[in-house]
């Protein structure tokens, strides 16, 4: 029977294979969906990275650059005070989920501290450089074919050197300059004595 027979228009049926065809591809596509979200999850952060601009860079008269030498797994760090005025420095070390990361210290000055920083615990005077710091990673069982993908980051940061009443130095990793004002504490990390 025809559409003009049954009363109806000759476009309705037409409509209604439209959208029955239209359901279908929608079923397909949420199906194609919920396969896509279950998959076991990728490694590409191993070989992409991101950059940022902006920010604000403040000048407190220390200026730190990074030394780093790559030797198979390891990395050996190195911090020089390119400012002009006495600094302590802490360095953070990123490497991926699935990697650990071991240290050493052989001058025994780089010591773990708050944050998963390792803390330098002689101050930098300017133009000298810190003692070394080596970090190493594991490669994970069944992922020794990627050893050349793996990046690790290292991520430095200084303050110039604080001093309390007595004279002590003392490194303020909490000091900030807001509308002008330096505020901070009086018990910074990385100073001994």
């Amino acid at each position: 029977m025809k559409a003009k027979e049954r009363g109806q228009k000759p476009y309705a049926s037409a409509l209604a294979g439209l959208a029955g065809a239209c359901t279908g591809l929608v079923l397909a596509m949420a199906c194609s969906m919920q396969c896509g979200m279950q998959a076991k999850p990728s490694l590409a952060y191993f070989t992409t990275y991101a950059s940022a601009k902006g920010g604000y860079e403040l000048q407190a008269g220390t200026e730190t650059e990074i030394q780093e030498e790559i030797d198979n797994l390891d990395k050996h760090i190195r911090i020089e005070n390119t400012g002009e005025a006495d600094c302590f420095v802490r360095v953070k070390v990123f490497a991926g989920s699935v990697t650990d990361i071991s240290y050493t210290s052989e001058s025994g000055n780089w010591q773990m501290g708050e944050g998963g920083y390792w803390y330098y615990g002689k101050i930098l005077a300017p133009g000298e450089m810190s003692e070394e710091l080596t970090a190493s990673i594991q490669v994970p069982e069944g992922m020794e074919d990627r050893m050349d993908s793996f990046d690790v980051i290292v991520v430095q940061e200084c303050v110039p050197v604080s001093y309390r009443e007595d004279g002590t130095p003392y490194a303020d990793w909490n000091r900030k300059i807001e509308d002008g004002k330096e505020t901070g504490e009086e018990d910074g990390e990385g100073a001994r004595g």
